[in-house]
């Protein structure tokens, strides 16, 4: 997948495009006002939309002055809609109460050096669900039912790029939230008469 954004009046060394790369959720919560639930300012949206491009992007601060509004704008749009589509768009194909198990589109490294590149959904248990009854906080919600589902750590799910995390998330929360017949719809209509 070549991840470029064409700019019409940005050059450099004769090209209008500009190579990206994801971002991963770790970066993504740090993004500037990413928790303002209210509209952003216009100018909270423009040091969130710079912080984003610097983040994405080999951009110096010389390269990012001198773009054009336009540009920028484009620019925004493109590394907006990127990393907020879920990778099983990116791909067409979407995941369903039939996947147990995920390729990631962007493999990353863990902090122990290990590349991770594929995902077993583990089907949690009553007790999870009881453990997670417990917990008040939804940043601590989330990050227990990704620990419980995917066996990824609250570091690893930072290091992943928010495409992936998109995608597998649905199916975490899915895992929790779903009776059964979700994930075994063919079984239930054969046991009907």
């Amino acid at each position: 997948m070549k991840l470029v954004s064409t700019l019409p009046f940005f050059t450099r060394d004769g090209s209008h495009e500009v190579a990206y790369h994801p971002l991963s959720r770790g970066a993504y919560e740090q993004l500037p006002h990413i928790k303002v639930t209210d509209n952003l300012t216009p100018a909270q949206e423009f040091a969130q939309y710079k912080t984003l491009i610097f983040a994405m992007t080999d951009f110096t601060p010389e390269q990012f002055e001198a773009l054009t509004a336009p540009d920028f704008l484009q620019l925004c749009r493109d590394l907006q809609t990127f990393t907020l589509t879920p990778a099983d768009e990116l791909r067409e194909q979407p995941i369903d109460g039939h996947t147990f198990a995920f390729d990631l589109l962007f493999p990353f490294t863990n902090e122990l050096g290990q590349t991770i590149e594929h995902i077993e959904f583990k089907v949690p248990k009553v007790k999870h669900s009881e453990a997670l009854a417990n917990i008040d906080n939804n940043d601590e919600r989330e990050d227990f039912m990704f620990q419980v589902v995917t066996g990824l750590s609250k570091a690893d799910v930072a290091r992943m790029a928010v495409n992936d995390y998109l995608t597998i998330k649905g199916q975490v929360g899915a895992f929790f939230t779903l009776a059964g017949d979700y994930f075994h719809p063919a079984m239930s209509n054969a046991l009907s008469i």
